[in-house]
């Protein structure tokens, strides 16, 4: 009998480390045994470390909870997923001569134009590459291929995108990973994490956008044609939302400001039926619902206004037909959809649900959770395709003890 597979998911955020296990059965299917939820406590800002101490420590027991609950000690492969305002992508074309002389396509001839456009991007050769995609292959005479090895053309055109970031940031962070225990984890880029977890294979082929609201950024991913075309980190976040709360309403600080936003929080005054007052005991008053919920409008019409200019770069805006799905803990902001549909214009606006992964409901139904839970289904698909992408050479699983003992 097969043994199955224990897979660790971690998602690096400013306001939580989290760290997610799931088994995958005979079957392929996955299920969600385990999870753990820390604050880095400023150990990471804006996708960086900024303290590798506190960061570590997070990393060390988001990761000692989710094995703890799973009831698991030994690990099979790792994801990291990870992002910031200094991780850049870019689209490259270029193009090679088939030079067999059956003119047949072969997996080298793929791979040699691939890394021909590597080398000729600036970007490749100054920072980290963490994703080369391939977007599609052209042949002479016959364009939009998909897979093109096997095929006969005498040349072959490539367009790729590739996620790069500064040796340093990743450096740092992959410290930190080795650090905690995860020498050997595999990274990737949070549209990527967020796309795998909530879009389906017809929503990448229609045209599809995923936004994740987070602490301090918002990321977006623009899918056509089954791959990532364009990406990008906006900073505005759901803190910014809290402070605005804070600074125009004065509700007692930023921690009872971000109580009240999650329990009352809507972006949507025109909900709000008649005169509704929030009570302050703190602060021996109240506040209007109506007016919190202006304010909370005016940051989210800010947000979507930089999300519909970075789907306008692509110049593929109509071509959105998969819809746009909102994941994070920001996106659980009351109307949030409702607001996103009339500004983006486009019919779809959903929250996105994570598919194909079952077990803990308080994590599979969890926005906070869903970057972690992607990293886990690209991991699956890594494996059964033979990638590793976080276990250790050699083949040896992971003990988490080993890492636990560097804490004291």
């Amino acid at each position: 009998m097969a043994q199955r597979a224990v897979l660790l998911g971690v998602d690096l955020g400013a306001s939580k480390v989290i760290a997610v296990v799931a088994v995958q059965e005979e079957d392929g299917s996955l299920q969600v045994t385990g999870a753990g939820m820390v604050s880095p406590q400023g150990g990471i800002r804006m996708g960086e470390v900024n303290d590798m101490g506190l960061t570590t420590s997070a990393i060390q027991r988001a990761v000692d909870e989710a094995m703890r609950t799973a009831g698991q000690t030994k690990v099979s492969g790792i994801k990291v997923v990870v992002d910031g305002v200094q991780f850049k992508g870019e689209n490259l074309r270029d193009s090679i001569t088939i030079s067999n002389t059956d003119r047949i396509i072969a997996a080298g001839d793929r791979d040699r134009v691939l890394d021909q456009a590597t080398a000729n991007c600036k970007l490749a050769k100054e920072e980290k590459v963490l994703h080369r995609i391939p977007q599609m292959f052209h042949l002479k005479g016959q364009r939009d291929v998909r897979n093109p090895v096997g095929m006969y053309s005498e040349t072959l055109e490539a367009e790729v995108r590739l996620i790069v970031a500064p040796n340093t940031v990743v450096r740092n962070i992959q410290k930190a990973l080795d650090d905690s225990g995860l020498d050997g984890a595999g990274l990737i880029y949070s549209p990527l994490a967020s796309a795998e977890a909530v879009l389906s294979r017809e929503d990448r082929e229609n045209g599809a956008v995923v936004v994740d609201i987070g602490e301090e950024l918002t990321h977006l991913g623009v899918f056509l044609h089954g791959s990532l075309f364009h990406s990008a980190a906006i900073q505005v976040g759901g803190k910014l939302f809290t402070k605005d709360l804070e600074i125009t309403k004065h509700l007692g600080g930023i921690s009872a400001a971000e109580k009240i936003k999650v329990r009352y929080g809507t972006v949507l005054p025109s909900s709000i039926q008649g005169e509704e007052y929030i009570e302050l005991e703190e602060e021996g008053r109240q506040v209007s619902r109506r007016e919190v919920a202006e304010v909370l409008q005016a940051r989210a019409h800010e947000l979507l206004n930089l999300v519909l200019a970075e789907i306008g770069r692509t110049g593929a805006l109509h071509e959105i037909h998969g819809g746009v799905h909102l994941v994070g803990g920001g996106s659980l902001l009351t109307h949030l959809p409702i607001l996103a549909q009339t500004i983006l214009g486009r019919p779809r606006v959903a929250l996105g649900r994570v598919q194909g992964v079952t077990g803990l409901p308080q994590v599979t139904g969890n926005p906070h959770c869903t970057n972690a839970l992607g990293a886990i289904k690209f991991l699956a698909r890594e494996l059964n395709d033979g990638v590793s992408g976080g276990e250790r050479r050699g083949g040896a699983a992971r003990n988490p003890v080993d890492w636990i003992k560097k804490m004291f």
